[in-house]
C-alpha cells in the first residue's frame, strides 16, 4: 500500500516508513509504554482522547501508524489515529 501522497490531518503521510518494524522492536520507546492497554482500545471514538494524548508527543508515532496501516490494524488507537481515521486514510490513499 502506498501512503505517500499527502498530509492527512496533522500527519504527513510522506514521512511514514515503507517497511515499519513490528511493535516488539519499538514499543519500549513509545510514549504509551507501560500504560494500561485498555486505554488504547476505547469502545467509542469519543473515548479515544486519553490514548491520543499519549500519541501527541510520541517519537515513534510515524512508525506505529505505518505498522498499523501496513498490517490493517482494525482496532484501537495506533500512531495517533483512531480506527475511523485509519479507515479514512486507507480509503483516501487507495
Amino acid at each position: 500500500m502506498c501512503v505517500r501522497r499527502q498530509r492527512f490531518g496533522d500527519i504527513d503521510l510522506r514521512r511514514l516508513p515503507d517497511n515499519p518494524s513490528p511493535p516488539d522492536v519499538w514499543q519500549e520507546r513509545a510514549a504509551c509504554f507501560g500504560v494500561d492497554p485498555d486505554v488504547f482500545f476505547p469502545t467509542t471514538e469519543e473515548e479515544a482522547s486519553p490514548a491520543l494524548a499519549h500519541c501527541t508527543g510520541c517519537g515513534i508515532r510515524e512508525e506505529c501508524l505505518a505498522w498499523a496501516l501496513k498490517n490493517g490494524e482494525r482496532y484501537g488507537v495506533w500512531g495517533g489515529t483512531t480506527e475511523q481515521e485509519r479507515r479514512r486514510i486507507t480509503r483516501h490513499v487507495a
